[in-house]
């Protein structure tokens, strides 16, 4: 995919891509005619007789040149001056309205082909299984979507256009010198192979460098990031110092080799001005002996317009070198961004999926493994999650537990054995099926930087405000939120920031409770609440819980007391199944958590 990832993304705007390059060659061609125009018209007005014009041997083109002017000069030479001059006009005006056109179509297209690559990057995260993030650092994540999408359209898409453009311009001008004096152009093409060799010789590991420099770039934000979030602990323990002056010695090499990349990049700008200027003073030497060699077919006044063709061909030809370096210094962040697009998803959804179905039995798990690469976590699980009960899970922390349950809605695939829903393995379904019929509650409370109806109505925009109340009320959110100054509508901050903890996990079950889903999954649902909030919401748990099949992850044992069946997890296995009284009677593992919590 990398060598064709331009095409891709560029391939639905080729139709207009063309219409750019034909308005460039428009452009081009009224930027010479105005000058060639200058030169047959001046040689005709101040010529006695039309046959001493420019060339001795005068093409089909000087001769119907000659023969209009020699019509505007019939008018009179002063009035032809005036006429010729709004013919002028009139051509550069052309000339810029095309530019103007060319440029206004190709920004379109640039900036249409990096939204679809943002879409198609953020979407691409969006789908990646969660094991990806807990390898890759946040911050090199969002490099590649900011950082390396910037530097594609800057460095890649920019230069693309800048060097086919580039060179159109340049064949069209040398075309027009070959048509002045082929000989003198044929000795000016000889120095376009040393630019070549000395634009290659530069840009030599420039690709590599520039691949170091983005990875780098992520790492900033990536401290960065993580910098802001631990702010608290780092003032906690006086570390300031410490983390400035890593940062400031990750800067400093980062800023040293940015150094050496631009220039390199820099370079290629003076060398190829002073090789259009040597070439300037020799064409200048070399022109002029020709025009003053007997029987010579270059007039001087023809000479000086081929030199102003020549000077306004030094800047295209120019810039052809420096694309070439962006183009290379930009492989880097395709790179980069194809490395996230290529990676495949683990979760593989069914070609043809069933409806999720209506649980009679319940959630079965038949000799379930699971394993991070090599790290083997869950063991032969075979458990059942009746429907219409309560089932929790204890262990220590390591244990698998959080792991088992992101394996029902398919935010992992089991590594061997299956899971079903009744009779029909969850491979079977679709995953947004199956999460559709699931409420999470998780231990992580993840809210947005949004109102509170917007955060307790996360993925439907169906719900009424007084479905809404209604599942605050449930929730024990109702009473917090009333006194908020625009209650329901108020903004939240990043991560609900302005509630506090408790607060913040009521949102949440609000949410869960909204969902009313036949599955309800509790990942530590009161773990940020006193004791007070804690009863209140435990009611609420043990009302919505009626009737669904409710998984209860808890570290508490005192919130599931109660629950119909209780599994003890110890690595990754299945130690001990039963409920409270049961598990008490053995003395076993359950028995020793029960007692450390003075149970």
């Amino acid at each position: 995919m990398r060598r064709y990832f331009t095409w891709i993304f560029v391939k639905p705007y080729l139709g207009r891509i063309i219409l750019y390059f034909i308005l460039v060659c428009l452009a081009t061609i009224f930027s010479i005619a105005s000058i060639l125009s200058a030169s047959n018209f001046l040689n005709v007005l101040f010529s006695q007789e039309l046959s001493n014009n420019v060339v001795s041997n005068p093409s089909l083109l000087d001769d119907l040149l000659s023969s209009f002017y020699s019509k505007i000069i019939a008018y009179g030479r002063e009035n032809a001056l005036y006429i010729f001059g709004a013919l002028i006009f009139v051509i550069y005006f052309l000339k810029d309205i095309f530019t103007y056109l060319a440029s206004f179509l190709i920004s379109s297209v640039r900036n249409k082909v990096i939204r679809n690559i943002r879409n198609s990057l953020f979407h691409k995260f969006i789908t990646l299984p969660l094991s990806y993030f807990s390898k890759h650092r946040k911050g090199d994540l969002l490099s590649r979507l900011s950082n390396d999408v910037i530097e594609y359209d800057e460095n890649v898409l920019k230069s693309i256009m800048a060097l086919v453009s580039g060179l159109i311009i340049v064949v069209l001008y040398l075309t027009a010198l070959f048509y002045i004096d082929y000989s003198l152009t044929l000795t000016v093409l000889v120095v376009f192979p040393i630019v070549a060799f000395i634009s290659s010789f530069i840009s030599r590991n420039l690709r590599r460098s520039s691949k170091i420099l983005q990875q780098k770039s992520g790492n900033i934000i990536s401290i960065i990031e993580q910098t802001i979030s631990g702010l608290r602990i780092i003032k906690a323990h006086t570390a300031i110092e410490l983390m400035n002056d890593r940062f400031v010695h990750f800067n400093s090499s980062y800023t040293r080799l940015r150094n050496s990349i631009y220039r390199r990049v820099d370079l290629a700008s003076p060398i190829s001005e002073f090789l259009g200027n040597a070439m300037v003073i020799g064409l200048l030497l070399f022109g002029s002996s020709k025009v003053l060699s007997p029987n010579s077919s270059l007039s001087p006044e023809l000479f000086i317009v081929y030199l102003i063709l020549f000077t306004m061909i030094i800047k295209p030809a120019k810039d052809i070198p420096t694309s070439f370096f962006n183009i290379k210094k930009g492989k880097a962040s395709i790179e980069r961004i194809v490395e996230i697009i290529e990676i495949e998803n683990q979760i593989i959804e069914p070609d043809k999926p069933i409806s999720f179905p209506k649980i009679e039995k319940g959630i079965i798990f038949k000799d379930v493994c699971f394993s991070y690469e090599e790290n083997l976590v869950l063991k032969n699980i075979n458990i059942v999650f009746e429907k219409g009960k309560t089932t929790a899970i204890v262990g220590a922390s390591g244990s698998g537990k959080s792991t088992l349950i992101d394996l029902i809605p398919k935010l992992y695939e089991p590594t061997s054995g299956e899971i079903l829903f009744d009779n029909i393995s969850s491979k079977e379904i679709h995953s947004k099926s199956i999460r559709d019929n699931i409420a999470f509650v998780t231990q992580d409370t993840i809210l947005f930087n949004d109102s509170i109806f917007n955060n307790i109505t996360f993925g439907s925009s169906s719900y009424s405000m007084e479905q809404v109340k209604k599942s605050a009320e449930i929730a024990r959110a109702d009473s917090f939120i009333e006194k908020l100054p625009n209650g329901y509508n108020t903004f939240i901050g990043d991560r609900g920031s302005t509630l506090s903890g408790g607060e913040r996990q009521r949102i949440s079950i609000a949410r869960a409770v909204l969902k009313n889903a036949d599955i309800l999954i509790l990942d530590e649902a009161t773990s940020a609440l006193d004791t007070e909030n804690e009863r209140l919401v435990q009611e609420a748990i043990s009302n919505i819980t009626k009737d669904k099949t409710s998984i209860i992850i808890a570290h508490r044992l005192s919130t599931i007391t109660n629950a119909d069946k209780i599994i003890v997890l110890d690595k990754g296995e299945v130690k001990e199944e039963g409920t409270h009284s049961e598990l008490i009677s053995k003395n076993g593992i359950y028995s020793k958590l029960c007692a450390m919590q003075e149970l």
